[in-house]
């Protein structure tokens, strides 16, 4: 099955039918393969409709929506598709919609509204010569909404239905469901399905980042290993950016978890914020030498001149 591919599938919207002439991807999970086209809108150009073919079966769903240059990929979690909401190069701030096929509606329906700001996609380090410091590497300003169900993606039309958000108690109860996904495919590792697509490529999946910002607000005493874990495999698969929004949340609620003081001291570092991350690794290795684990500081550590000349 094809996973959350590299980027958005960016569609043309300016009158022109995107042809489904062979198979994009399955968006419903069903193994059989969909295919959905795009065209503006006739009723308003600003508009976009999406037409998707449920494949097997004779169904068409169609819904409008204000796409920019965005346009729809297939979701991390199987079953899930995504929309990028009036997207536009160097627009720091990011809207994208959740679809998920439900069977006893035989639709899809909005299970999320998120929205959140990337500095890094900045006019100002695309067009000059300025470098990307690494806090502007780190998404912010996350607004992550559950919906309640059913708005089914066939209502989407001018200004688009009305949504009700759920509740704070039943939206941690979804985030939960979500992440046993994410337990479930964990055990593959760093190199598995969350992180890399199957078949030959093997190239690196886009990791939603309102996922992971959701991944902060159920850190737990029953989770938090699994999500100290799927950070540093975030980390290992150049992601640092993403690594640190868990880590540092870990280490919010269990400032003693050596482990993740170490792991978000390399993903600091990665993003080149060697003042955030000196201060880290001097507390890894003071505990380290505390619990008489001296031997065990990895050479790295010991490496890293920088922090020993601030030092």
């Amino acid at each position: 099955m094809m996973k959350f591919l590299c980027g958005f599938i960016l569609l043309s919207v300016f009158g022109v039918v995107q042809a489904a002439t062979q198979c994009q991807i399955d968006l419903n999970s069903d193994g059989v393969c969909d295919h959905y086209a795009v065209s503006s809108s006739a009723e308003d150009e600003t508009f976009s409709n999406i037409t998707i073919d449920i494949g097997g079966s004779d169904k068409k769903i169609t819904g409008g929506f204000e796409l920019g240059s965005g346009g729809l990929s297939e979701g991390y979690i199987p079953g899930d598709f995504s929309l990028l909401i009036d997207y536009y190069p160097h627009n720091t701030l990011i809207t994208k919609y959740d679809f998920r096929w439900d069977r006893s509606l035989n639709d899809f329906v909005l299970y999320k509204m998120s929205g959140w700001e990337e500095p890094d996609r900045d006019e100002k380090y695309s067009i000059s010569d300025e470098s990307v410091p690494g806090e502007d590497r780190i998404p912010r300003e996350f607004n992550v909404r559950r919906i309640e169900c059913c708005v089914k993606f066939s209502q989407f039309s001018g200004n688009g239905p009305s949504v009700k958000n759920m509740s704070e108690s039943v939206k941690l109860a979804e985030i939960n469901k979500d992440f046993k996904y994410v337990l479930k495919k964990l055990p593959e590792g760093e190199k598995g399905g969350l992180f890399l697509q199957s078949g030959t490529s093997r190239e690196r999946i886009s990791i939603p980042k309102d996922l992971v910002y959701e991944m902060t607000l159920i850190v737990g005493d029953n989770n938090v290993g699994a999500i100290n874990d799927y950070a540093y495999y975030l980390y290992r698969n150049k992601e640092s950016a993403l690594a640190v929004l868990l880590l540092k949340k870990i280490h919010q609620k269990y400032p003693e978890r050596v482990v993740a003081i170490l792991n978000l001291a390399d993903a600091y570092w990665d993003l080149g914020m060697k003042e955030d991350a000196c201060p880290l690794y001097a507390s890894y290795t003071d505990k380290m030498n505390a619990l008489g684990k001296s031997s065990r500081i990895p050479a790295s550590v010991k490496d890293k001149n920088y922090c020993i000349k601030r030092g």
